[in-house]
């Protein structure tokens, strides 16, 4: 049985010096509460993902964007997640905070500057000032660092979420960190800052997010204990399917793949 319950198809072609590509998209989500929405809406781009990588990545950007912009007659704020895997990054660079952020934020502004056109009418804002110089950011991180201390179930989730992140990073490096122990407690607290910036979020009015893929479980549970059921962000988790790909060389016949 199928558990997306909307979809919309989306055509998209891109052309450079070599080829055109031409491409067919499926737009699927579980959950219809957010068609048509006048509710202030969020899309976090992860600037590591290989979900906007090569060709393939404009592609899933174009549907995902203009799918969303579409259907959504809300407020919609593209957050640039620059800052959100900070400390875990950190360990790339010997623990150089400094430069880990330097380069994440190279890397959001190529972004910006690579999706311009698609972003036109939105809010583009970043992690490092539009999350963490909200007022109210370190007073959250404070909260759920206390909240760790104390809950037994909030500190389990948050290390089953850094041992999936520890594993996904594994995977996409190719390497395994030596100091497994480190990157876990690195993680933990991103993860206490990505608890927080959910918080900032709802205190921003914000009513649904957007994201290829599910939440962690630390950041669905603070969002289930902390925030009353009528201001809770509802995750939309979009799932995205190239169904068809044909590639045009410049002066040659078409090849589907």
């Amino acid at each position: 049985m199928n558990p997306y319950i909307w979809r919309q198809n989306f055509t998209a072609t891109f052309t450079d010096q070599e080829k055109t590509v031409r491409g067919k998209l499926a737009f699927k989500t579980k959950d219809i509460s957010w068609l048509e929405t006048s509710a202030p809406v969020i899309l976090p781009i992860s600037i590591h993902s290989n979900f906007h990588e090569g060709i393939q990545g404009d592609f899933k950007m174009n549907a995902f964007i203009s799918t969303i912009k579409r259907h959504v007659k809300g407020r919609i704020t593209i957050l640039l997640t620059e800052k959100a895997h900070i400390k875990t990054f950190s360990l790339k660079y010997s623990n150089n905070f400094e430069k880990a952020f330097e380069e994440c934020l190279k890397s959001a502004n190529m972004l910006v500057q690579r999706y311009e056109p698609l972003f036109e009418n939105c809010n583009v804002v970043y992690w490092h000032s539009y999350i963490c110089q909200d007022p109210y950011f370190k007073k959250f991180v404070d909260r759920l660092e206390s909240l760790y201390s104390t809950d037994l179930i909030f500190r389990k989730l948050l290390h089953e979420d850094a041992e999936i992140s520890y594993e996904g990073e594994s995977r996409r490096s190719g390497t395994t960190f030596i100091n497994k122990s480190l990157f876990i407690e690195k993680a933990v607290e991103d993860l206490i800052e990505q608890c927080a910036c959910l918080l900032v979020l709802v205190n921003k009015g914000y009513k649904f997010q957007f994201y290829p893929g599910k939440p962690c479980a630390s950041t669905e549970y603070v969002n289930r204990i902390f925030v009353p059921k009528d201001n809770r962000i509802s995750w939309i988790d979009v799932f995205l399917t190239i169904e068809k790909k044909t590639i045009i060389p410049h002066n040659l016949s078409a090849v589907e793949v």
